[in-house]
């Protein structure tokens, strides 16, 4: 059963579809009592006939619910209704990045920066005991601010619980898929290493490392067909990025980084050798029209010409990005950064990253600490 626009389904206002898939349809919804932007996700009618369509609906329910990362879209609260049962997430405005990869190659910047926040969000999984089994560049989002957002943890597995997986299972998308899973072995943190490594490989090479001219050619190709270094393909791609990469594809699980995290360190390690890319031109545009400018964020009432003026130095961007750290975590650097590249004042970069912290309470903490960076005094400690 379809919601149509304008539906009213308890609090929430459907405003209009998103898409469909397997299990179910995703609506942009209007949550009547907040007035906040959401997605509502309804798995299809009559569950009954469909036992473990719900049993991975719920299972996607309650891992998300012990997750919580800038880079994870979040869940808000889930509920049934008339036989059905509804998820209600964040809203997560952009475009996927298969989408951003067919508009033009990304700066090998952006390719490392949305690597390394993805990598974050796995790690932090990994870290929940959390195995994701379905990584691939359509279940990652990029906001118009440049954040990646994964998505689709309705194939997810956790520690304790293995239940869903039965053995002779195929679970996941054929060309991002580990070797083990190609043969429905049991997996682990080390099959999203390998899922990111397909990702991040074609994200830099503008290729799939695996290749076939049918499902099973695929199938046979993960589990017995070397891919060539991207090194080889894009010379962008520094020796070192590319051993890092190749080591994320190891047929072998026991080759592999052992989780997201180990693959991270690694990854950042080899990132700090990439050299910097010549200055782009102006946006094409192509560029322009993928993502709107952001809306410019007014100043806080307590701002002043002075403090509008304030010149956008490295060390503001740093310090700013500490402070922001302080509420959001590791992630601040990446987010300031790129928020950094749109902002010519102090005040403008402070009042864009706030909009990351979802407290109230304590984003105006951080803009007050942020004014005294301005002013010259320090974070009380």
């Amino acid at each position: 059963m379809a919601f149509e626009s304008g539906a009213l389904l308890g609090d929430y206002h459907v405003l209009g579809p998103i898409g469909a898939g397997g299990m179910g349809s995703v609506y942009k919804v209007r949550n009547t009592v907040s007035d906040r932007i959401e997605a509502l996700k309804v798995l299809l009618p009559n569950l009954q006939a469909e036992p473990q369509l719900e049993e991975r609906f719920l299972r996607e329910i309650r891992v998300l619910a012990r997750l919580a990362h800038p880079n994870i879209a979040a869940l808000h609260t889930a509920f049934r209704m008339n036989n059905q049962l509804l998820m209600v997430m964040e809203f997560v405005e952009g475009a996927a990045l298969p989408e951003v990869l067919r508009r033009g190659r990304l700066p090998m910047a952006d390719c490392i920066d949305y690597a390394t926040q993805t990598l974050s969000a796995v790690a932090y999984a990994h870290g929940m005991g959390v195995v994701h089994r379905d990584i691939k560049p359509s279940n990652m989002m990029i906001t118009p601010q440049g954040v990646v957002k994964l998505l689709d943890f309705g194939i997810a597995s956790v520690a304790a619980e293995k239940k869903l997986t039965r053995t002779g299972m195929v679970m996941g998308s054929l060309h991002y898929m580990s070797p083990e899973q190609v043969q429905a072995r049991p997996v682990d943190a080390r099959s999203d290493v390998y899922s990111l490594g397909v990702t991040f490989y074609e994200m830099m090479t503008g290729r799939c490392p695996i290749e076939g001219d049918s499902d099973y050619a695929v199938m046979a190709a993960h589990i017995h067909a070397v891919p060539i270094p991207p090194s080889q393909l894009e010379p962008r791609v520094p020796e070192g990025m590319s051993a890092v990469l190749m080591k994320a594809l190891e047929k072998d699980p026991s080759s592999r980084f052992v989780s997201a995290s180990d693959f991270l360190a690694a990854f950042s390690a080899a990132a700090q050798r990439v050299p910097a890319e010549p200055a782009a031109a102006a946006p094409s545009p192509m560029t322009r029209t993928m993502f709107a400018p952001p809306t410019p964020v007014p100043a806080s009432a307590a701002g002043t010409a002075d403090r509008q003026a304030m010149p956008l130095d490295q060390p503001a961007i740093d310090a700013i990005a500490k402070e922001l750290a302080v509420y959001i975590g590791p992630i601040a650097r990446i987010v300031v950064r790129k928020a950094a590249a749109r902002c010519a004042t102090r005040a403008q970069l402070q009042d864009q990253v706030a909009a990351e912290i979802g407290n109230p309470q304590d984003r105006a903490k951080f803009l007050a600490a942020a004014k005294r960076i301005r002013t010259g005094t320090t974070r009380p400690g």
